[in-house]
């Protein structure tokens, strides 16, 4: 009876920290992809360009980066 509580336990714990690593995963995620557009965004301001060239490529940037990081903490499990 008791082992049956353990591998519970156990179970429980891995379901946890596993939540616990992949939503600390996408908060990183999210704020790279919003630091990146807004510092985008002020150089944009900065410079006064109409058309938001950096906007667009460190957004652009930050998502690939995002993903990156993404799929090299999945392949290292």
């Amino acid at each position: 009876m008791d082992e049956s509580k353990s591998d519970k336990w156990k179970e429980t714990s891995r379901r946890t920290n596993s939540y616990a690593r992949y939503s600390a995963l996408a908060f990183q995620m999210l704020g790279t992809i919003v630091l990146f557009t807004y510092g985008g965004y002020k150089l944009d301001e900065w410079q006064q360009n109409k058309i938001p060239v950096w906007t667009l490529v460190l957004s652009l940037s930050s998502i690939a980066a995002s993903l990156y990081m993404f799929i090299r903490s999945i392949t290292k499990e």
